[in-house]
């Protein structure tokens, strides 16, 4: 091989494995990466977690192609197409999208990459993949032999089974929270009675709690489903132009955990009161977070973690 295919074919590994690579390391971080993409609010968090699921597969997909090195020409296609466009959406993203810059979650949160990194990185691998377009052949750049004989006669198969596997195994190990809920999870669960003396104490009476349609949230400040949650109800209030007094958080612990609650996820501070966490756990049975959406005092429905999507609470809201 001449030194210019040796280029080609490395270009054409080194796409492949950050592909791969970029893909693997947003599913280990694959709650963050769901979170970040909601937040630009352009679909439902159902929707979101399909997407993001999609997109992954793809992209690991890609990068399982390339190194093989079969159907060379639509495969390197594809990928420019995919550099392409999220290339462009890093230049668009601070004009149309209220989201961090300081990651772009394009290796989820294993490796925090900044908008301006990944610009330089993203050129980059335009470069190799452009190198391994005009001096590499792929599968074709080698002498037949037992591998590259089923390779270049099994490229339609090994392309969609790669996709169709990756979205399987995609699905099956990181299974969209609502899915899951509903495959294996159990309803949220709370003391009313407890919750009801929670609630009539005259320490929460400025959260009105009991006055028209309210999202009561359970929340501890150091528990990381809670700034989950409290960060998709943050998506949604501004999504959906929910009004801040239908809330009502309720913590246990200290005022400055609750506040750096707020400032270190970058959430707006909605109304919220601490109680002693006795009370609350009992209320609780000792879960959080646990959401209350409650309708002049009745409570209409329990939600927990995996179950709390905007559609149920926005039909809550308008009916």
């Amino acid at each position: 091989m001449k030194t210019r295919n040796y280029i080609g074919l490395a270009s054409r590994l080194v796409v492949g494995l950050v592909f791969m690579i970029s893909a693997i390391t947003k599913w280990i971080s694959l709650d963050a990466f769901d979170q970040f993409i909601y937040e630009h609010q352009l679909f439902s968090w159902v929707t979101t977690t399909v997407l993001t699921r999609l997109l992954l597969a793809t992209e690991i997909t890609l990068g399982w192609l390339l190194i093989w090195g079969v159907k060379p020409k639509l495969i390197k296609g594809l990928t420019i197409a995919f550099l392409v466009f999220f290339t462009l959406y890093i230049l668009v993203k601070p004009y149309l999208f209220q989201v961090e810059e300081d990651n772009c979650h394009c290796f989820g949160e294993v490796f925090v990459m900044s908008d301006s990194q990944t610009l330089i990185k993203n050129i980059i691998l335009l470069i190799l993949t452009a190198f391994s377009l005009v001096w590499d052949k792929g599968v074709y750049s080698f002498k037949d032999s037992k591998v590259v004989f089923w390779l270049k006669n099994n490229q339609t198969y090994l392309t969609i089974v790669s996709f169709v596997a990756a979205l399987i195994v995609g699905f099956a190990l990181t299974m969209p929270d609502t899915l899951r809920y509903k495959l294996y999870g159990r309803a949220a669960k709370i003391d009313e009675k407890k919750f009801e003396y929670l609630i009539s104490n005259e320490a929460l009476a400025d959260l009105h709690i009991k006055e028209g349609k309210k999202i009561v949230c359970m929340y501890s400040p150091l528990c990381k489903f809670c700034k989950r949650t409290a960060k998709r109800f943050d998506v949604m209030r501004k999504k959906y132009n929910i009004k801040d007094d239908n809330f009502a958080l309720i913590f246990w612990g200290g005022d400055e955990a609750v506040e750096r609650f707020f400032e270190k996820n970058e959430i707006k501070p909605l109304p919220y009161k601490n109680v002693p966490s006795s009370v609350f756990l009992q209320a609780t049975k000792g879960r959080q977070p646990v959401v209350i959406l409650m309708n002049n005092g009745r409570i209409e429905k329990l939600l927990k973690y995996p179950n709390i999507i905007d559609k149920d609470i926005i039909e809550f809201l308008n009916k």
